[in-house]
């Protein structure tokens, strides 16, 4: 397996070559070390790294010279690369590691969830909030890519984009409900994916024949033994929950589901909720071209959250990426990536798992060490996991 460090060299640099101070390698590697001590933007990089210099020179055999970049060199730097380039860079480095991790059980799920970036809003071009559209490995917890989302598009149009940039063989494809589209399963289908999407009103016709084809099944004796079932309780701090999850896979009298290509099990979630004396009830329509039992269909629903409460929620709180307002050529989707394997460095750290976030960061700070072996060795070995 190749480091991380082998597979950022082959990022061509699309400067002129007449003139360069810093290697662009060089300039990726400084600011994964600065965003993983806590830095969020350029100005902040480039003052971190004014503070660490001596090391930064030793370390990459830099020009005393010429230092470390400023701010301007590296949003600069971060505007001009090319994205799709870097993605494809960054989904071969992230397969890699996927791959030394082959023994994960049962069925992978990979959930995909659009996030803006709010801070970087073009306010001269109509208040255009920048999306970018992501790739969550939930059984790992690691991302695996992303696209944005064009001005003139939307996450519709970005799915398939992004579909086309990562590998799902095997693997279960979530989306919340706007992907739920004819085009987007003929797609998964095509790049040999499975899939597990839910049923809303943007799909009136099927939600209704679904919610009560169920209820058929539910009330009808002869019909019920079709239907499959499991449930989870949780409870704790004043919290009570039990999540339902119902499986049906004789589907043959649902006329509507037949746009959707390879559809054969169409499954209900019912959420219960008490905290502190309040009750909630939610329920949920889904379906799959996969028959699987109602335990991995309540556990495949329930992980896609986790690219929201895990992905998106670090991305913000700790890496401050709602606050970016790069937003230059291709700077908003080159620092989001760069984050991503700032994020996954840290998730795929075995020495820290045990510490929260902020912890690991602190601990990587006390001394950049720490973070050389992720970068510049072969990360992680199969011994790590």
């Amino acid at each position: 397996m190749k480091s991380l460090i082998m597979f950022l060299n082959e990022l061509e640099d699309p400067r002129d070559k007449r003139g360069l101070r810093h290697e662009l390698t060089n300039i990726i590697v400084m600011c994964i070390y600065a965003i993983l001590c806590g830095c969020s933007d350029c100005e902040s990089i480039s003052y971190f790294l004014e503070l660490r210099k001596e090391y930064f020179i030793n370390l990459l055999k830099l020009d005393e010279r010429y230092g470390v970049p400023s701010a301007d060199t590296l949003l600069r730097v971060f505007a001009i690369i090319d994205a799709k380039k870097f993605m494809e860079i960054f989904a071969n480095w992230i397969k890699e590691v996927i791959n030394q991790k082959a023994d994960i059980n049962g069925q992978k799920a990979i959930a995909i969830d659009g996030k803006a970036v709010r801070a970087a809003t073009d306010k001269i071009n109509g208040g255009n909030i920048p999306y970018v559209v992501s790739a969550y490995l939930t059984d790992i917890g690691v991302s695996i890519g992303q696209v944005k989302v064009n001005e003139k598009s939307n996450e519709i149009t970005a799915i398939p984009e992004l579909l086309d940039l990562i590998d799902i063989t095997g693997c279960i494809v979530t989306i919340d409900a706007i992907g739920t589209q004819t085009k987007i399963i003929n797609k998964i289908i095509s790049k040999r994916g499975n899939y597990c999407l839910p049923l809303k009103t943007n799909q009136r016709q099927a939600y209704s024949d679904v919610e009560e084809y169920f209820k058929y099944v539910e009330n009808t004796k002869l019909e019920k033994s079709k239907l499959e079932y499991n449930k989870v309780i949780e409870k704790g701090h004043g919290r009570y929950e039990r999540r339902e999850t119902y499986v049906i896979k004789n589907i043959d009298k649902i006329d509507s589901l037949e746009k959707f290509k390879g559809v054969q099990t169409i499954i209900k979630t019912v959420n219960y909720r008490e905290i502190k004396g309040e009750e909630s009830k939610q329920e949920k329509y889904y379906i799959s071209n996969v028959k699987l039992s109602a335990e991995e269909f309540g556990k495949i629903t329930r992980k896609h959250w986790q690219i929201e409460n895990n992905l998106h929620w670090v991305l913000d709180v700790y890496f401050k990426e709602d606050l970016s307002t790069a937003k230059k050529s291709n700077a908003i989707h080159n620092l989001s990536l760069l984050r991503k394997i700032c994020y996954n460095l840290i998730k795929l750290d075995d020495s820290v798992k045990r510490k929260e976030i902020n912890k690991r960061m602190m601990y990587y700070n006390s001394d950049l060490d720490n973070l050389k072996r992720l970068i510049f060795e072969i990360y992680p070995n199969t011994n790590q996991f």
